[in-house]
């Protein structure tokens, strides 16, 4: 707990306190902050009208030029983000902090210390998540996160792989940088990690909104195969709106489209289907972090998922699941959990999963280190 209590201005586009906001990651960290003894106030950064017609007059370039401009990399909005904060609640804030808000704070000028958090830097997203960028976009966007990352009193990351960005692509001393990996997005008496048992059939869990980007059909093809050579198999498709019906109508495949998190039935939902299952498989093509990582090892489910973006501070190989190559097929993650049912080392992963999660992949955690870094900056 901190040693006297603090007013901590939580700066975002989103309430914090809305569990949909960045897959519920928003709510936690307000919530961590708060049980660590700081009164957390929401600093709402504020779409204004002149905002949203600048907003417009980009639409319409990306449409004219044919390239994708992102708008709030641009230093035209970035300005407009900043001014659009409230100043006099800021000044009633002991600090700041500014989670996935690096265009929020670029032209924000104040003493108080902040804290700014990400889980990757403009430089990784380009042709990774970001593509078909105009120069002039990528330059600007740039010059946004150095200027932030170089005010700021903190910088967090979710992961080493954002970290040596940081370092690296902007030139930041690693004094004023660290690595928190987040926690799972589950309320704690949800979290009933299970022991494994197999009984003869495998329930695997697939769970993301982004059915190509999370690689839903080399799942599939996974699954299949481990049905094919005799491992009676079932898929759980959990977060796909309007799956093609090639798919939901598969005899191993069960899907439960989206469910939010905000409401008790579709959250009771997810967290069963969490527990049921064996093992994630999501073969990710670009993933930051992945909060889904952490929920599963809370629950005891190895995973298995490409090696790519943050993913390696997540998923250790041969303690919570594997990381396969980015080139890897279907077969080779059906024939990889194949090899690991058979060995035995599912049912060993499962308990280390568990272990993992208590030991860093938690928001209590989370909250330990963002505390020491509070504390040393208001000291």
């Amino acid at each position: 707990m901190l040693s006297k209590k603090i007013r901590i201005g939580y700066i975002s586009p989103n309430n914090p306190l809305d569990r949909r906001a960045s897959s519920g990651t928003t709510y936690y960290m307000y919530k961590a902050l708060e049980q660590i003894g700081a009164e957390v106030v929401w600093v709402q950064v504020k779409r204004t009208w002149v905002y949203n017609i600048v907003a417009v007059i980009y639409k319409f370039l990306s449409i004219l030029t044919k390239t994708r401009i992102l708008k709030e990399y641009t230093i035209v909005e970035a300005i407009l983000a900043s001014k659009s904060l409230d100043r006099k609640l800021i000044g009633k804030c002991d600090i700041l902090f500014a989670p996935f808000s690096s265009v929020t704070i670029f032209s924000l000028e104040t003493k108080k210390p902040i804290i700014y958090l990400s889980d990757a830097t403009f430089a990784l997203m380009v042709d990774y998540y970001f593509k078909n960028i105009p120069k002039w976009n990528i330059r600007e966007a740039n010059k946004i996160e150095h200027t932030v990352l170089s005010k700021v009193s903190y910088a967090v990351l979710a992961s080493d792989w954002a970290y040596n960005s940081v370092k690296s692509d902007y030139k930041i001393s690693q004094e004023k940088l660290a690595v928190i990996e987040f926690g799972a997005n589950i309320d704690e008496e949800n979290i009933i990690p299970h022991l494994f048992e197999y009984k003869s059939s495998l329930d695997i869990l697939f769970m993301g909104v982004d059915w190509i980007r999370k690689g839903g059909d080399i799942a599939v093809d996974a699954c299949r195969y481990l049905n094919q050579i005799g491992i009676r198999t079932t898929l759980h498709i959990v977060g796909i709106q309007n799956l093609d019906d090639s798919i939901a109508t598969l005899p191993f495949v069960r899907n439960y489209g989206f469910l939010n998190k905000n409401n008790p039935d579709s959250y009771k939902t997810l967290v069963s289907i969490i527990q049921k299952s064996h093992c994630l498989l999501l073969p990710t093509h670009a993933e930051c972090a992945g909060i889904v990582f952490c929920e599963c090892s809370a629950n005891g489910l190895p995973i298995f998922t490409y090696d790519t973006g943050g993913i390696s501070n997540y998923v250790l190989n041969g303690v919570n699941g594997y990381r396969l190559p980015v080139k890897a097929t279907g077969v080779d993650f059906g024939q990889k959990i194949c090899d690991c049912l058979e060995s035995g080392e599912l049912s060993e992963m499962s308990t280390q999963a568990v272990r993992l999660y208590k030991e860093k992949l938690n928001w209590t955690k989370w909250g330990t280190k963002m505390e020491q870094i509070i504390s040393t900056l208001l000291a």
